[in-house]
């Protein structure tokens, strides 16, 4: 009787559980959502058709939007994700870039606005003296751009003008641009010994004092602007610079305002010296050698109306320039040097600091190599290789924070490092120190819908926030530094910055990314009445509450 009941029993459990199983199932299917949104041109609101919008999650789908500029994904999971949009002649706002925005796929999301800025056009004439058309004129466009706080101007694109000699650079990002014409010369074989050959010296547009008195052209988003270069014809005349042996040799030439000269040269094997042709004007001869024996020198010329012929020149070595390194730390747990073999020896380079030099005179910047023997005392090093010159020095520390840089009597943090013919400088010596600060920002305003997003993470998925950042934190010394500043943080809510050099910083917070001439007061003015000052004691942590506030400039 107990046998027949515990039958039953069984039976009835298992009629029970295939029913139960669906309930199951339908439990664990996930949630889906639409997503839905609209594409604007950011300067006209008007929306753009066919970009191409990519919905990047655990299944990655992408479409064009329609001719209203609407996008629709349905049956989304729910959960984050983040979309994309491209198209070519556009970018996020302010970045140059695609626009990338993290999203949450949940209920109650109102539909998504994107918007993106319409890129810059410039377009060009060239004029000829002659019945020429100006084509095969090579135009190089030059973008100013912001390294290590400093404005530098970079080679941004080349064209070369169609047989109505006109050119075009499109695509271009807002910021400010200039023309540089490379320099031609009559193609005539005959005349490649000649003394005198004619040609297009270069020129650039605009120029300084002109029209222009910024010397440059600003670009808006969506701005066309329409240039005309009219070129001259001239004698370029034969420079002549003897070199016995141009092996391990690199030789340039410049202009007055250190331009590079874009005229090509050659080696007369023959007579062992190089020549090249250049117009009236002044000029700088450069000649460098290469390791194992390093060496350099700058002589200036004159051309003025007829050939020149110049005489032996004397290249100096370059000594390596003396470099202390000073640790006042705490503790003592240094990461090992690296050690690499050079010319069939071992050599350890420093792994406590790095140094890149940026030239005054012009836009060059180069980093350098600290080294010595290995086995040498762990504080004597030095620099190898710096060419004549002067050089604003930025120090980067791979383990607490450059205290002081100093060469002789200069401040490097303050003052331009001098560097005299064969490398003569004062010795460098550099403080570390480990006793950082730390500091907590909190957000104040901000919304928390998602913004536009510059720099995402490879991993979003895995790392990101489903908010994009509220605002951009960056801290300016007050004081004088070598280091890097702390420039476009992203910033939740709350954010906490460790390792930071004690010392007073002006702190604020934009609603996006700008690159920021911070060794400029005079760029740095804009920002003056943003934030807030706050003090950084050694070992210390501060707390402050920030606005965030617009990116757009308040100057008249």
């Amino acid at each position: 009787m107990a046998h027949s009941r515990t039958v039953s029993v069984l039976c009835a459990a298992l009629l029970i559980i295939p029913a139960s199983l669906p309930q199951a199932q339908e439990t664990s299917s996930p949630q889906t959502f639409d997503v839905r949104g609209t594409v604007l041109n950011s300067v006209t609101h008007e929306p753009i058709a066919r970009v191409l919008v990519t919905l990047a999650g655990a299944n990655s789908s992408s479409l064009l939007t329609d001719n209203e500029g609407r996008f629709d994904f349905a049956n989304i999971p729910a959960g984050r994700s983040m979309l994309q949009a491209r198209r070519p002649g556009f970018f996020a706002l302010g970045s140059g870039r695609d626009l990338d925005l993290p999203i949450a796929v949940e209920p109650n999301v109102p539909d998504h606005v994107l918007q993106l800025e319409p890129a810059g056009v410039i377009e060009g004439h060239i004029i000829l003296p002659s019945s020429d058309s100006g084509s095969n004129i090579r135009v190089q466009l030059m973008r100013r751009t912001i390294q290590e706080g400093r404005a530098r101007w970079q080679p941004f694109g080349m064209k070369v003008t169609n047989s109505e000699g006109t050119f075009r650079f499109g695509n271009l990002q807002p910021g400010d641009y200039k023309l540089n014409t490379v320099a031609s010369i009559d193609p005539d074989v005959a005349s490649s010994q000649a003394p005198v050959r004619w040609g297009f010296p270069s020129a650039s547009y605009p120029q300084e004092g002109g029209d222009n008195a910024a010397g440059f052209l600003k670009i808006s988003p969506g701005q066309q602007l329409n240039a005309e270069l009219s070129l001259t014809r001239v004698p370029f005349y034969s420079v002549t610079i003897p070199v016995a042996n141009p092996q391990g040799y690199s030789m340039q030439i410049s202009n007055e305002n250190g331009r590079l000269n874009d005229v090509s040269m050659f080696y007369d094997s023959r007579q062992q010296q190089f020549r090249a042709w250049l117009p009236s004007g002044s000029y700088t001869v450069s000649i460098q050698t290469y390791p194992p024996t390093p060496g350099f020198m700058s002589q200036p010329i004159t051309v003025r109306n007829t050939p020149v012929r110049m005489g032996s020149l004397a290249v100096l070595p370059i000594h390596p320039i003396p470099v202390t390194i000073h640790k006042e730390f705490a503790s003592t747990n240094s990461p090992p040097q690296i050690i690499e073999i050079e010319n069939g020896k071992q050599v350890e380079f420093s792994r406590d600091v790095n140094l890149m030099f940026f030239s005054v005179a012009g836009d060059e910047s180069d980093g350098v190599n600290i080294r010595h023997e290995p086995g040498s005392d762990d504080s004597s090093w030095l620099l190898e290789n710096a060419l004549p010159g002067r050089y604003w020095v930025q120090a980067y520390a791979n383990q607490g924070y450059v205290a002081s840089i100093t060469s002789g009597e200069t401040d490097l943090a303050r003052d331009s490092l001098v560097i005299g013919p064969g490398g003569a400088a004062a010795p460098i010596d550099i403080v570390l120190r480990n006793d950082m600060a730390t500091l907590s920002v909190r957000v104040k305003n901000g919304s928390p819908q998602p913004m536009e997003s510059t720099s995402p993470s490879e991993n979003f998925l895995l790392q990101a926030p489903v908010q994009a950042p509220l605002g951009y934190l960056y801290l300016v010394p007050q004081f004088a530094t070598s280091s890097g500043v702390q420039e476009s943080i992203p910033l939740q809510q709350t954010v906490n910055i460790p390792n930071l050099q004690p010392g007073t910083y002006r702190v604020f917070a934009l609603d996006h990314p700008v690159d920021l001439e911070y060794h400029n007061p005079k760029a740095l003015q804009e920002y003056a009445d943003r934030g807030q000052t706050v003090t950084l004691e050694p070992n210390g942590t501060a707390s402050i509450d920030l606005d965030v506030t617009s990116a757009e400039s308040t100057q008249p």
